[in-house]
């Protein structure tokens, strides 16, 4: 895994834009794994003021998203399906036929996960993949403990997780669990990018860096893919 340190959030934005929109234009029917976060909120704004300045035509990609909660309803505004419409689907004019979101309003949610599976390998597999980094090592929602080759899955979301997501929570109660890629299904993707930003990633940035390849910190895994990259500023890389 190859880390690159930028001085600032803003910068470490414009370059994750920049990368992205090169993808695009090289292929403008690539598959792209869209995880949400704050981390992400300054990425996909530069993402979208990048697509107007050149002209990106999104009509063609291909949108996965690294997770979903499960219990929420169709229309909450907490959904990570309500954030990516806002922040990338419609801004960026995504056809809605291109859009996988993981399905956790059916009866048989395993099936759904398996339905999106299915999704990404018809198009051959996600060819570059946007993940941010919990602050207890998850990246998607597999929470330490998680295994190098799981599938896209419900999964229990740990308190510390909860914790932090609660302060977005206004109307209605954070759900306990939620459906996400499976960390064997993100190291089949071509391409990686893991982004955190901030001093309060500094910490866990540094047992990612530092540490073996772990179920404990799940972000280690990656350092097992052959085309990775940890996109830090200086406030995250500051232990390392």
């Amino acid at each position: 895994m190859e880390i690159k340190v930028f001085n600032s959030a803003v910068e470490v934005s414009k370059f994750m834009a920049e990368e992205v929109s090169l993808a695009i234009k090289s292929k403008p029917d690539l598959s792209l794994g869209l995880a949400t976060g704050r981390t992400m909120d300054a990425i996909y704004h530069q993402l979208v003021l990048k697509s107007k300045e050149d002209q990106i035509d999104y009509s063609k990609v291909k949108a996965f998203a690294v997770d979903e909660y499960v219990g929420l309803s169709s229309d909450s505004e907490n959904s990570f399906r309500f954030y990516l419409d806002l922040h990338v689907f419609n801004p960026l004019r995504f056809r809605k036929e291109n859009i996988y979101v993981p399905r956790t309003d059916l009866a048989n949610i395993d099936e759904s996960c398996l339905d999106f599976e299915k999704s990404i390998s018809k198009f051959g597999g996600i060819d570059l993949q946007l993940l941010g980094l919990g602050k207890n090592g998850h990246i998607g929602l597999n929470e330490p403990g998680s295994s190098i080759d799981s599938r896209t899955r419900v999964v229990a979301l740990t308190s510390s997780t909860r914790h932090s997501n609660q302060a977005l929570f206004e109307s209605e109660s954070i759900p306990n669990t939620a459906v996400s890629m499976g960390i064997g299904t993100i190291l089949e993707s071509k391409l990686c990018y893991l982004v955190a930003t901030g001093q309060t990633k500094a910490e866990i940035v540094q047992k990612v860096v530092n540490g073996d390849v772990n179920s404990k910190v799940p972000a280690t895994a990656l350092k097992t893919h052959k085309k990775s990259y940890m996109i830090l500023d200086k406030e995250a890389a500051k232990y390392i």
